[in-house]
């Protein structure tokens, strides 16, 4: 609370909030947490406080990198948005070489999409038109950086993901990448694709 102006705080309250019911929602899901039942978990069964125990883990990493980040740092490093979506970034001259991912919702919808976005200092695009020729409908992340968190807006996703696995998000940075890492990263995005 102190970290934070009040209108983003107050706007992160209302948030956390929607997002422990989504964790509830999430957490006693059989199909979510692979439990040999009909329904609902119950609230005290094993397989709902594990669920519940990884997610909160994931968004207490969340909530902490939101008053950890530093204006003045690049992009690079790890991105996550604690409601299964996660992206590795690489900030290289104007572009984002980028690995996005995410597993939504209680039936684990998935979706992956690497690329590269141009990015001009607090926005960035990408479009993969052209990359795909038999594809016909074009694909479109917008990046924008909005103090400490890096929100996703795409369009046309559908081909990269499941029904529900959208990308749009609003991720804080959780983790950093060695030159090891970039490096590995900006390869598997430069090479061509079979």
């Amino acid at each position: 609370k102190k970290a934070l102006p009040k209108a983003e705080f107050d706007e992160l309250r209302e948030n956390q909030r929607a997002w422990v019911e989504q964790r509830d929602h999430l957490a006693r899901s059989p199909l979510f947490t692979g439990a040999n039942v009909q329904g609902d978990l119950a609230l005290d069964s094993p397989e709902y406080l594990e669920a519940a125990t990884v997610l909160t883990q994931a968004r207490t990493d969340w909530l902490q990198c939101r008053v950890r980040f530093k204006d003045d740092e690049t992009l690079t490093g790890i991105w996550d948005d604690s409601n299964g979506g996660g992206i590795e970034v690489v900030e290289l001259e104007g572009q984002l070489f980028f690995n996005l991912s995410v597993v939504r919702g209680p039936t684990s919808h998935g979706g992956d999409l690497s690329g590269v976005a141009q990015w001009n200092q607090t926005i960035g695009w990408f479009s993969d038109k052209g990359l795909e020729p038999d594809k016909k409908d074009v694909t479109n992340l917008a990046f924008i950086l909005r103090g400490k968190m890096l929100e996703i807006i795409g369009a046309n996703n559908s081909h990269y993901n499941g029904m529900r696995a959208y990308f749009d998000g609003r991720y804080a940075k959780v983790g950093t990448l060695d030159a090891k890492a970039q490096a590995k990263i900006i390869k598997e995005i430069k090479a061509p694709k079979p």
